[in-house]
């Protein structure tokens, strides 16, 4: 994955929150390691994904399912510091949705990731329910895709 140019500004991210390394997230060389990067990123969508999940239909038996991550490393992440997680839409699909994450230290990116979550009903996938669209409606990218 490469990131677009607006990705690589804070400013672009609707959605930020700002979380504190531990010592436990860095390596010998005291920066942040790959298996925090991804911790980072799934803990602000899991918050997300959560506020979705209240919202969808319990009788329907449905769920919202990740499907796919992709992270670029572009640069290293320090210890100790602040991460600040910039996360927005980036696509609404007839049956999923794709979020687009930065991850910003100083103001300067140093991951970017794309999560595809899969809106599923009864075991398959289903077209997203209007409360789920609801839900991150105001959290369009500037590069966002409506392909529904």
């Amino acid at each position: 994955m490469k990131p677009t140019p607006t990705r690589l500004k804070l400013e672009s991210y609707p959605h930020q929150v700002e979380i504190p390394p531990r010592f436990s997230d860095v390596d010998m060389f005291r920066h942040l390691n790959n298996v925090a990067i991804g911790q980072f990123y799934e803990e602000v969508r899991f918050s997300l994904l959560a506020v979705a999940r209240e919202k969808i239909p319990r009788e329907r038996n449905s769920r919202l399912l990740i499907a796919n991550v992709d992270m670029a490393y572009l640069r290293e992440g320090a210890y100790p510091g602040v991460v600040t997680v910039g996360t927005g839409l980036l696509q609404f699909g007839r049956k999923s949705l794709r979020l687009g994450q930065g991850l910003f230290q100083n103001g300067v990116c140093f991951s970017c990731a794309d999560t595809t979550v899969v809106y599923v009903e009864n075991n398959s996938a289903a077209p997203l329910a209007p409360q789920i669209t609801a839900v991150f409606a105001d959290l369009k990218l500037p590069d966002f895709v409506d392909d529904r």
